[in-house]
């Protein structure tokens, strides 16, 4: 379990991963640029975007303006991803080439396929264009998303350089812990996507009674609740307030009641 902002989990290539991260979905080019400097000036460190965001241009920006503000890029953990009309070997390094012009970095921290195909084959044509990536030095980890344990187990089975991340939807009411501990099985970190459900939890009656006895809000409690499971939360706010807010989490800690409520909710 990570105990600050700065801290990271251990991924099974050797490298490691922030324990929280800023998501950028549904944000322009404009807006993530000063959304994603914002953040890394307060200390996040792990930056999700992907194609089909059609935002890479500005959270390249904003990267870029945090580095030359004086962040080391070694502190920083970028993630984008392969859409599902772009996979397939030669798709996947077409697509690559693209996202990479767009965010213009030295390299990529963690490139995922974004959604599996039915086709086991096109996930493993995809997968091995994404180890050449790596071989050569432009990629440094490769992941999933939304990978159920059945579309995971061909891949593991049949892959030189094997995952160490599964992105995919987790919040109270939906823990897929039986996916979360499959994957921790494989020492596949898990990373959370719309962890607050999309702001839908904040009046929950359950996670109000647990908050206000923390003296927290209910996003903290359940980012918390995330951090104790060793999954990795990326929330997406545009707000300063609320970024600063969601990071703040490591000063306090869930008791096992606590936890065994937000695990047993829906």
């Amino acid at each position: 379990m990570v105990v600050s902002l700065l801290d990271r989990l251990p991924l099974k290539n050797g490298l490691t991963i922030p324990g929280i991260g800023l998501g950028t979905y549904g944000m322009d080019d404009n807006e993530v640029e000063e959304v994603v400097f914002t953040a890394i000036m307060n200390g996040y460190r792990l930056i999700d975007t992907a194609t089909m965001y059609n935002n890479e241009v500005g959270v390249g920006r904003g990267i870029n303006r945090a580095i030359n503000a004086g962040i080391s890029r070694e502190e920083l953990f970028v993630v984008t991803k392969i859409w599902k009309n772009e996979m397939g070997f030669d798709n996947t390094v077409k697509a690559f080439e693209a996202s990479f012009k767009r965010l213009e970095l030295e390299y990529i921290d963690l490139l995922l396929i974004h959604w599996p195909n039915e086709s086991d084959d096109v996930n493993l044509d995809t997968w091995q264009a994404m180890e050449t990536l790596v071989e050569a030095g432009r990629v440094r980890a490769l992941g999933v998303a939304n990978f159920t344990r059945g579309d995971l187990t061909p891949l593991l089975k049949s892959a030189k350089i094997k995952p160490t991340v599964n992105q995919y939807e987790i919040y109270p009411g939906h823990s897929q812990e039986e996916l979360h501990e499959f994957c921790e099985s494989k020492n596949i970190v898990s990373m959370a996507y719309s962890p607050l459900k999309r702001g839908k939890l904040t009046t929950e009656n359950k996670l109000l009674k647990i908050a206000n006895r923390h003296n927290k809000t209910v996003s903290q409690v359940v980012l918390r609740w995330n951090i104790q499971r060793d999954v990795i939360p990326i929330p997406k706010t545009t707000h300063k307030e609320r970024l600063i807010e969601n990071a703040a989490i490591f000063d306090f800690e869930l008791s096992d009641e606590d936890m065994d409520i937000l695990n047993e909710m829906g």
